[in-house]
């Protein structure tokens, strides 16, 4: 098969099961009601929150909201929203 034909596949995802004993209930709660509020299901919430307990560990002297603006930043260049920076250009004068 010709290079420009081939297709590339992703391996399939392993399902990690994860269980919420008696004492976690009010945890699961709160975790399905955030997953709600942002439009997430709870595998989705949980892998969201996984990855900013990552990141965190890795920059500890980063708040979690830097972390959060900078995945969101990072989101949207990738959706090709991002302008490049005009250096010692001032906004609207107030």
């Amino acid at each position: 098969m010709p290079a420009a034909t081939r297709r590339t596949h992703k391996p399939a995802s392993t399902p990690v099961p994860v269980r919420f004993g008696a004492e976690e209930s009010a945890l699961l709660r709160l975790l399905q009601a955030r997953a709600s509020s942002q439009s997430r299901s709870v595998s989705g919430q949980l892998k969201h929150y996984a990855r900013l307990a990552m990141i965190a560990e890795d920059n500890p002297d980063l708040p979690l909201s830097m972390i959060q603006g900078i995945l969101e930043a990072q989101a949207e260049l990738k959706a090709g929203l991002g302008q490049p920076y005009q250096w010692g250009v001032l906004g609207p004068s107030r």
